[in-house]
């Protein structure tokens, strides 16, 4: 972000004073409102633009790629990013959003320099209070979605936090946990391999505890994670696997543990003397007697480098990103990348968005943190409580790591289409200034617009909100809501509110 001589001066000024964590945080936010371009205007419409395919039930619209992949390879576009976007051209947005350790993340990283907890051992925070906790685990994830440049690698974090569900009220100490497994598990390895994610998350404390491995013991297995393992995070339940791979995986990952007390508590731990050291079989393949914890290692690389792998991996992440209803052709092509590249994420998300299915698919639903985050990010919004925007996220169906299932939120329209009514007035009372802890950028963005009149007004907010102007049977219509008002008026500016709120509510902008 290049800063003004003022600017500059500006945010010196409050450095100079503000020395604490808490003026980190209001530093990272005038970062973040810096952001606005000094000018804005309504994007020009694409010619010839592709429209999605149709699906039973489902719009059609036109879709503008840049757009697309905006919306679906992260929470939406901030004002401005669109033109960015198109100035690029696809292959290029997709490659710098594909290397995301390139991209400046001040703002966001500024406002988290304030957490208290998150960045501590696990030994420090596993006996804290979950209250404690919660607040930074979950101001962790919207400030990231809102602020951070790195766009697809955020949407990546949540895709493998589905993957690897884990539920926060399986236990006490489990928020801290999560925290562990957030940083040193999903984050590290978002964009990165499979096969390093896999294994990072077979140590993760947190999956072993809402699995209950850490009751898997010699003599007393518990098959829970050995069957998620192979039904939710590698083969798919039409892996091939059979339940007596389910029974011999358990035998494995017999004594794959926590420390439960002590210096190491919350820690992932092996016990020998809890491990069934028997010989053992998976999927036809031999394990021998007295390996120990070698047999996991075994187990996992079997795991990852199976066909059935990639071709669930493939599924879901083309699910996630291209169609309910994946098409064959693409995961196909997916799975062999996949195979080809020992699990490279970012090899198959760039098959996924240069694809042709990716850009003429049918729409897919927001799900509702999605459909929350951009709506803040489109009005160049402020969060500062996130407190108060949660409960609208637990209104709408997707309060934060509350999955109790071990599969995570679904990733398929139907499943949210029925609860419509909260984002609809969710959206009003962000537009209209009732949302608590959040500051909208409206009246910055009509100036940055030179909006001289209610038209030139609306399509800019269509333009941020659609990625288009209004049409020419949508213009009279909330043309005619604002009234003949000049664009000056209070009265303007509250229909203009409530004008935005439409446009957030409305199909074009949900159905992405």
């Amino acid at each position: 972000m290049k800063l003004s001589r003022r600017e500059f001066l500006k945010l010196s000024g409050m450095a100079a004073t503000a020395l604490t964590a808490s003026g980190c945080t209001v530093i990272g936010r005038e970062m973040a409102k810096g952001q606005l371009p000094d000018t804005l205007t309504a994007p020009i419409p694409l010619q010839n633009a592709p429209t999605s395919a149709p699906a039973a039930g489902l719009p059609t619209m036109r879709v503008d790629p840049i757009w697309r992949f905006l919306n679906r390879a992260g929470y939406g576009p901030r004002p401005g990013d669109l033109e960015r976007g198109r100035a690029l051209g696809l292959a290029a947005l997709v490659e710098e959003q594909l290397h995301p350790e390139q991209l400046d993340d001040a703002a966001a990283d500024t406002i988290l320099s304030n957490l208290v907890y998150y960045h501590k051992p696990i030994d420090q925070i596993v006996t804290l209070e979950p209250q404690d906790l919660l607040p930074e685990l979950g101001l962790s994830v919207y400030i990231r979605a809102l602020y951070s440049s790195r766009q697809l690698y955020e949407a990546m974090v949540e895709f493998w936090s589905d993957h690897f569900n884990i539920y926060l009220r399986k236990a006490q100490f489990m928020v801290a946990l999560k925290m562990v497994d957030d940083r040193e598990v999903i984050r590290p390895h978002a964009l990165g391999s499979f096969r390093e994610l896999l294994f990072a998350s077979a140590q993760s404390p947190a999956m072993l505890v809402y699995l209950d491995n850490v009751s898997n013991e010699k003599g007393q297995p518990n098959e829970n994670y050995a069957r998620e393992l192979l039904e939710l995070h590698t083969l798919g339940v039409h892996g091939g696997y059979s339940q007596q791979d389910v029974q011999e995986v358990a035998r494995i990952l017999t004594g794959w543990g926590v420390t439960r007390r002590g210096r190491n508590q919350g820690q992932f731990q092996f016990y020998p003397e809890r491990h069934d050291d028997g010989a053992k079989t998976v999927l036809g393949h031999q394990f021998p007697a007295g390996q120990g914890e070698q047999d996991v290692w075994q187990l996992l690389e079997l795991l990852v480098t199976h066909p059935a792998t990639a071709t669930f991996i493939a599924t879901k992440l083309v699910r996630r990103f291209v169609a309910d209803e994946p098409p064959p052709d693409l995961v196909q092509q997916v799975a062999q990348t996949y195979q080809q590249t020992n699990g490279d994420i970012k090899a198959m998300l760039r098959i996924i968005f240069l694809s042709d299915a990716f850009a003429t698919a049918p729409v897919k639903l927001k799900r509702p943190f999605t459909f929350m985050i951009s709506a803040l990010r489109a009005l160049h919004a402020d969060l500062r409580q996130f407190r108060r925007v949660n409960p609208w996220l637990e209104r709408m169906g997707q309060p934060l790591f509350q999955w109790s299932a071990p599969d995570g939120y679904p990733d398929v329209s139907t499943a949210w289409v029925n609860n419509l009514l909260p984002r609809w007035n969710f959206a009003l009372a962000l537009t209209t200034g009732q949302l608590r802890g959040v500051t909208t950028s409206l009246e910055r963005i009509l100036n940055a617009g030179r909006t001289q009149d209610v038209p030139t007004a609306l399509n800019l907010l269509a333009g941020l909100t659609l990625g288009r102007p209004l049409t020419a049977d949508e213009l009279p219509l909330f043309n005619r809501y604002v009234g003949p008002t000049q664009i000056n008026d209070r009265l303007a500016h509250t229909r203009l509110a409530e004008a935005a709120a439409l446009l957030l509510a409305s199909p074009a902008f949900q159905w992405m």
